[in-house]
């Protein structure tokens, strides 16, 4: 697989700036479904915090003016495990076995865009990789030849069920401005690791066997002619088909890109307009930079 890896910074201005976010060392934060987008004036993250994803979030987008990362970062993006496939038991008497279910496709990994002024930063692991899609279940084996289903040929083994697909991994884009004179942009890109890979899809269940036949016999059962009756017996049944594997999901995009403003085009913080101005006009040649990048990317 081949990763775009390239050198920028926001594509779009911090206007209305919020509150800070601070996450302590060791501690886990869970990203809400109204969390998805979020503006700071300062990142807060220490060393050994985790950030997690509930269930609903697909996407996340941070952008932050100052950003202090501390060592041993995660970012778990990673899509869930689709489910197994329900497994089938044998048939009932004189019946072929019931398919297996279909194994649950995998979830996608969450999209992540960070938008960082970096003041440190430790290192950085991003997971965004699709989850595998689940197994499928094993079909039911047909009823084999009995008394009770005379001349009738034994049960069909069930189908197994297909296996889901896997998840795609979650486009990942980086998008970062150095701002402490201790730390190099080349040092900044060693320390940060993205993994969003597709996860691969499920196996297929495996097939139902098909009942036992048997030839024909005299079974003890009072009759009007005596107290033993004929069965005929019937051929044993086939045996189902298995279930096909569910495809892999695609691996995301990987973008990381940094940009080294020269002192022409230092930002005055202290007046809001030029502020705007100066990062819209940034914001224009970058955005024309980035989707050529981009759409190399795709070609590859």
């Amino acid at each position: 697989m081949k990763h775009l890896v390239v050198l920028a910074l926001a594509l779009t201005p911090l206007v209305g700036l919020a509150a800070d976010l601070t996450i302590p060392a060791g501690k886990t934060y869970v990203v809400g479904i109204d969390q998805q987008e979020l503006v700071l004036e300062n990142l807060h993250i220490g060393d050994g915090a985790k950030i997690t994803f509930a269930p609903a979030v697909g996407d996340w987008r941070v952008q932050a003016r100052h950003a202090f990362i501390g060592k041993g970062v995660v970012i778990d993006g990673n899509g869930v495990e689709g489910e197994a496939g329900t497994s089938s038991s044998v048939g009932a008497k004189c019946s072929d076995g019931i398919a297996g279910g279909n194994g649950g496709d995998g979830g996608d990994g969450v999209a992540i865009r960070l938008q960082l002024g970096l003041e440190s930063l430790g290192d950085l692991y991003v997971l965004a990789n699709g989850g595998a899609g689940g197994s499928g279940g094993a079909g039911g084996d047909g009823a084999d030849v009995n008394e009770d289903c005379d001349g009738v040929p034994a049960g069909e083994g069930g189908n197994g069920g297909d296996g889901g697909q896997g998840g795609r991994g979650g486009d990942v884009t980086i998008l970062y401005q150095v701002l402490s004179k201790v730390s190099r942009g080349d040092d900044i890109a060693a320390r940060i690791k993205i993994d969003n890979q597709g996860a691969a899809g499920g196996d297929g269940g495996d097939a139902g066997s098909g009942g036992v036949g048997t030839g024909g016999y005299y079974i003890n059962r009072k009759t009007l002619t005596g107290g033993r009756k004929w069965v005929e017996g019937g051929d044993g049944g086939l045996a189902g088909s298995p279930g096909s594997a569910g495809s892999a999901g695609n691996p995301g995009r990987i973008l990381v890109d940094q940009l080294i403003l020269s002192s022409a085009q230092a930002v005055d913080v202290k007046s809001p307009a030029t502020t705007l101005l100066e990062l819209q006009r940034q914001i224009e040649r970058l955005r024309a930079r980035v989707d050529k990048l981009e759409a190399a990317a795709t070609a590859q």
